[in-house]
């Protein structure tokens, strides 16, 4: 039951206590969306959806846009720290105040219909943008496309970064059946950006079925990367000698392209200033160099293969040490393999959520003869600081809440 003066916190306890849908209706979301009057909003839209790289992409889009003066909102997820980083407007994040005000309009709008935690926040996010002028808005998609909240907008521009096996209880156990609930974002005679270039054939089936125009990579728009530099070529530009980033080239390519075919008018000068100064936290981020410690959300095969060439190109004199938790709906055993033969010894322990993978399937995945089992990270960090020398390396990986944890672990250090 509402209560008049529910704090911000407050209202993320509740959000956090909705539960999961056994059926998905868009319809529903869309009703309410329509009485918060957020589906006709005069901007333009893109929507990011795929396996992995979404938010990085997400974030080049931004970082593009404000550089150049347009006026942008940003809605993603996860959170890493704290809920309010899934909203920003003009790079900013805004106040808890603003938050509670959008939650109770959505609570009112959806009157006696149900919920889920995503979809809540969704339609509190275009709420909050329905009241800035802005030029762009970014949504990332949760989970597949066809059936998540942010489908509910017909976008301007979509994208799938990459197609992999992920979330097999909700979107299918093959590529093909992923592809295709990914592809629920296409709309008619719009672009859709693919960074994937083994794509299933359902990408193609859906998108002649939505009469969508697919602009796929290595076939209208190409990646060229070299040693030190690389170059984005397609029919609207050609980019050369683009400094590196410092998250994956691919996600960076894919963001340019939609940029690109949006219409946008972006400055070559800015754009490379972009490239080269965004820097996201989590996402192989450098935080000690005596040990190396590394944070990374990698939480997927595909995340983990970027994780493991990363570290190859590394000149790590010691050993590389693992500090490793997982939710239980992930691929454990993938993503281990990909990296085992780097990791000297793993640091495994349970995560302060129910959705944490235990031990059993933690003891199923890891090598049993290189791994400590702890009940918490900070009994694993505590164990395995005493062990390091400033020649190791430590990856810190494996979820959202691995990288948060030891964040809040690091930061009670320096207090």
């Amino acid at each position: 039951m509402l209560k008049k003066n529910f704090s911000f916190s407050m209202w993320i306890n509740y959000l956090e206590k909705l539960k999961k849908k056994n059926r998905i209706n868009l319809f529903d979301i869309q009703y309410i969306a329509k009485k918060l009057d957020v589906l006709n909003l005069k901007t333009f839209f893109f929507t990011i959806g795929g396996t992995n790289g979404k938010g990085t992409t997400c974030f080049m889009l931004e970082k593009i846009f404000l550089d150049s003066g347009y006026k942008v909102g940003l809605y993603t997820s996860p959170h890493l720290l704290n809920f309010i980083e899934r909203i920003r407007i003009n790079g900013l994040y805004l106040s808890e105040l603003e938050y509670v005000n959008a939650f109770i309009n959505v609570y009112f709008a959806k009157s006696n219909y149900s919920l889920s935690y995503f979809e809540f926040i969704t339609l509190s996010a275009l709420f909050l943008f329905k009241h800035y002028s802005l030029d762009i808005i970014i949504l990332e998609v949760g989970l597949g496309g066809r059936l998540d909240a942010t489908n509910i907008i017909d976008s301007d521009i979509s994208v799938i970064t990459n197609i992999g096996i992920d979330h097999v209880s909700i979107l299918g156990s093959d590529r093909f059946s992923i592809a295709r609930e990914k592809s629920g974002i296409f709309r008619k005679n719009k672009i859709s950006v693919i960074g994937e270039k083994d794509i299933p054939y359902s990408i193609y089936e859906e998108a002649k079925k939505k009469k969508t125009i697919l602009k796929i990579i290595d076939k209208d728009w190409y990646l060229q990367e070299y040693n030190n530099t690389w170059n984005l070529i397609h029919p609207k530009i050609q980019l050369y000698n683009l400094p590196f980033p410092h998250i994956p080239i691919l996600n960076t390519a894919i963001a340019l392209t939609a940029c690109f075919y949006s219409g946008f008018k972006i400055n070559e000068k800015i754009l490379r200033y972009s490239i080269a100064t965004l820097k996201l936290p989590g996402r192989f981020q450098v935080i000690s160099f005596f040990p190396h410690i590394v944070l990374d959300v990698a939480h997927n095969s595909h995340a983990a293969l970027y994780l493991s060439k990363k570290i190859s190109k590394m000149n790590i004199e010691g050993n590389i040490y693992a500090l490793f938790s997982s939710l239980k709906d992930k691929d454990i055993s993938s993503i281990v393999n990909l990296l085992k033969n780097q990791i000297y010894f793993w640091y495994t322990f349970l995560l302060p959520t129910n959705r944490s993978a235990n031990f059993n399937q933690l003891k199923h995945s890891l090598p049993n003869h290189k791994t400590f089992f702890f009940n918490n990270i900070y009994s694993a960090w505590n164990k395995l600081k005493n062990r390091i020398t400033k020649k190791d390396m430590v990856l810190v990986f494996g979820s959202f809440i691995t990288v948060s944890e030891f964040i809040f672990i690091k930061k009670r250090e320096l207090e």
